[in-house]
């Protein structure tokens, strides 16, 4: 009994602090950038995003429009090599987590995150795009997808230390890109496409 005692007492700051990004996703300026010019902050997060992702070759690409952001997010999609990379970070940070936090714990808040990242960035995307001639549901999915995964990638990294143990980790600039009202769509072939 002592011993579960300690290890909830141990693992309530990480669910806290994964708790607290929660409660600030609906104060992100989601999709509120979007087209505009890279500014020198854009370009530094994604800069550092390619390359410790471990594709510095890739250069960032500014979209303009929905439609080729659409489009992109369909070419991204198509490129094993950065989902591998991406999904193999995921895997670690995930086991990282769970030897901080229990799994019911963990599983808990990414639910939490996923539910509220899901419910805003749907209202958000509504709110913007609903009017474009690219906007459909197969739009709306996929904006709210990329959303959704990067919040929950935002919160293993939480739950995992690895905000404060290396916070130039890929999900976190990549979540950071969000934060900034940008779509950091993808790596494709040699371009990293930001929206």
């Amino acid at each position: 009994m002592t011993d579960n005692y300690t290890e909830l007492l141990d693992e309530i700051p990480h669910l806290m602090r994964a708790k607290a990004f929660a409660d600030s996703l609906s104060a992100a300026p989601l999709f509120s950038r979007i087209g505009q010019k890279l500014d020198p902050a854009d370009l530094d997060l994604s800069e550092r995003y390619v390359q410790n992702l471990g594709f510095p070759h890739a250069e960032q690409a500014r979209l303009v429009h929905l439609a080729e952001a659409l489009g992109a997010a369909e070419a991204s999609g198509e490129d094993p090599d950065a989902w591998e990379t991406e999904e193999q970070l995921r895997a670690h940070l995930h086991m990282e987590a769970l030897a901080l936090t229990s799994e019911e714990g963990a599983t808990a808040l990414l639910q939490l995150v996923s539910g509220l990242a899901s419910d805003i960035a749907r209202t958000t995307v509504m709110e913007h795009f609903e009017h474009s001639p690219h906007f459909d549901e197969t739009a709306l999915n996929a904006m709210v997808g990329h959303v959704v995964q990067s919040a929950h990638c935002m919160a293993l990294a939480i739950l995992s230390n690895m905000d404060e143990e290396q916070p130039d980790h890929p999900f976190i600039l990549r979540w950071s890109l969000f934060n900034r009202g940008r779509w950091p769509v993808g790596i494709a072939g040699s371009s990293f496409n930001l929206f």
